[in-house]
C-alpha cells in the first residue's frame, strides 16, 4: 500500500521562503556594517596608543 507524501501543516515548499525585502535595505546594511569596521577599527588604533 503506497501512503500518500505528507505536507507540514499544508505549507507548500516553495511558499516558505520570504517575500525579497526592498533593496534600500540592503544598502542601509550594508553601509552599517562598514560603519562599524570602521568603529572598530578606529578603537584599536587607539587602543594601540596606550
Amino acid at each position: 500500500m503506497a501512503s500518500a507524501p505528507q505536507q507540514s501543516c499544508g505549507i507548500r515548499a516553495g511558499s516558505r521562503r520570504p517575500k525579497r525585502e526592498s533593496p534600500v535595505l540592503d544598502v542601509i546594511y550594508l553601509v552599517a556594517t562598514l560603519a562599524l569596521f570602521a568603529l572598530v577599527a578606529l578603537i584599536a588604533k587607539g587602543v594601540e596608543r596606550l
